[in-house]
């Protein structure tokens, strides 16, 4: 009867550590990923939502400038503990931005690349653009503890 009842208390114990041990790298990573792979869909519909009611008609010189602060301003208003900085803006063909983003978690580090094109009605600078589609993504091969 004794023993079996040491052996019920051993099983217990082990369950309970079991239920509080960390997760491995691997699964950090992977948890993260997804987590990080499902906000920046949520973004997407935010961003645009954003740019249609409040940068209606911008400026094309200015739009990659706001739509970087933009992007900064709303993953720590989604996600406190979500830290995103600005690496590099690429700008190719008028109206086309790609940018890239350092993030990080209290554990994990990844990348956010964003690629953005702005219809321009005119050929100048300060010519009138609209946000046509804005895509952010990341690649599970970007991400490290």
């Amino acid at each position: 009867m004794k023993n079996t009842e040491t052996l019920a208390k051993s099983k217990a114990l082990r369950n309970a550590r079991s239920m509080t041990d960390m997760l491995k790298g691997s699964q950090v990573l992977q948890k993260t990923y997804t987590y990080i792979e499902n906000v920046t869909k949520e973004s997407r519909k935010a961003l645009m939502e954003d740019f249609s009611q409040n940068h209606k008609g911008i400026a094309i010189n200015s739009a990659s400038d706001i739509l970087r602060q933009t992007v900064l301003d709303w993953f720590p208003r989604r996600d406190p503990m979500l830290k995103l900085v600005h690496e590099k803006t690429n700008q190719g063909k008028p109206g086309d931005v790609r940018m890239d983003f350092r993030g990080e978690t209290k554990a994990v580090r990844f990348k956010v690349h964003l690629h953005a094109v702005f219809a321009v009605n005119g050929q100048s600078p300060d010519s009138p653009s609209f946000l046509k589609e804005v895509n952010l993504s990341v690649d599970p091969r970007e991400f490290s503890m």
